[in-house]
């Protein structure tokens, strides 16, 4: 255990430049994800594997088609691009709070072929459940917005507004919500196999054992479309979201006298109740209750 330790500690090193270097992270934000990495590593490789993967992901998703969501959001996606440490916290503070509790009642390790206590499934489901959320929410919202269709608000009658509205949902974008689940609940599958030995899984074949991967993988694309649902109706509804009409692009709120002064049109949808980073905190807490929930219950 010593010498996993001894490579979490490594990796961290390395995401901690990476992350810097690709300015996906600020200084603070890059410290934060070091931080919640040293927690989460502390349960084992395969809760850090899950994190890592969710980082590295989320990242390519931001970075794929750039140009055209610099345009169409303007300012408010290069602020977004480079997050800070409140947005690394609030997609990774609980799971590192839940490693927390994991570690002082059953030490490392994660093995969903093998569980005996309802506690540690609902724990590590929780766990699970919140980064399938989160890397939906993350693919949702990158990759959706190349959606070729504009998307709709399903709370007003479907009705269609522009691309970077809050909440706002299309076909592609909540295809992409499913696979960022899916991709999370893959990893827990693959990091399972090999704590479990890849020789006991596929030599002594077990049909039980395939069966209970298998419903953990779909799980998760259950869960990021769960999650993806319920961050939907939080971004139309509590938080804000200011769309210029006469320039075609968002607007941060901070800029609105700005852009008043100039006599451009904006058009307003939601309420300004939540931040970003406070819908996905409480997405990804009611998600991954559900994700508990679900879990025992197939299990």
């Amino acid at each position: 255990m010593n010498f996993e330790f001894i490579n979490l500690e490594l990796i961290k090193v390395f995401i901690f430049f990476f992350a810097i270097k690709t300015k996906i992270l600020s200084v603070d934000g890059a410290f934060a994800a070091v931080f919640v990495g040293t927690i989460i590593s502390l349960c084992g490789f395969e809760y850090f594997v899950i994190l890592a993967s969710f980082f590295f992901s989320s990242s390519k998703a931001t970075n794929i088609h750039k140009q055209i969501k610099t345009k169409l959001l303007g300012k408010a996606y290069l602020k977004e691009k480079k997050r800070n440490s409140i947005q690394v916290f609030s997609k990774s503070l609980f799971p590192s709070l839940i490693c927390l509790i994991l570690y002082k009642k059953y030490g490392q390790g994660m093995n969903i072929f093998n569980y005996g206590n309802t506690s540690k499934i609902f724990l590590d489901a929780l766990f699970i459940g919140f980064f399938e959320s989160a890397n939906a929410d993350t693919w949702a919202s990158e990759l959706g917005i190349n959606s070729k269709s504009n998307p709709y608000l399903i709370l007003h009658g479907f009705k269609q507004v522009p691309k970077g509205i809050n909440g706002a949902i299309s076909g592609y974008g909540t295809l992409c919500s499913i696979k960022g689940g899916l991709f999370i609940s893959g990893v827990v599958v693959i990091c399972n196999i090999m704590r479990f030995g890849f020789l006991n899984f596929f030599i002594n074949y077990d049909k039980d054992l395939f069966v209970i991967g298998f419903k953990i993988f779909i799980l998760g694309g259950v869960i990021g479309f769960i999650g993806s649902f319920i961050d939907s109706i939080l971004g139309q509804t509590v938080q804000i979201s200011i769309y210029n009409v006469t320039k075609g692009c968002m607007v941060e709120k901070e800029h609105v006298e700005e852009y008043i002064k100039n006599g451009d049109e904006l058009k307003y949808y939601g309420k300004d109740i939540l931040n970003n980073s406070g819908v996905n905190l409480v997405t990804g807490l009611i998600t991954a209750i559900i994700s508990g929930y679900l879990t025992i219950k197939i299990i």
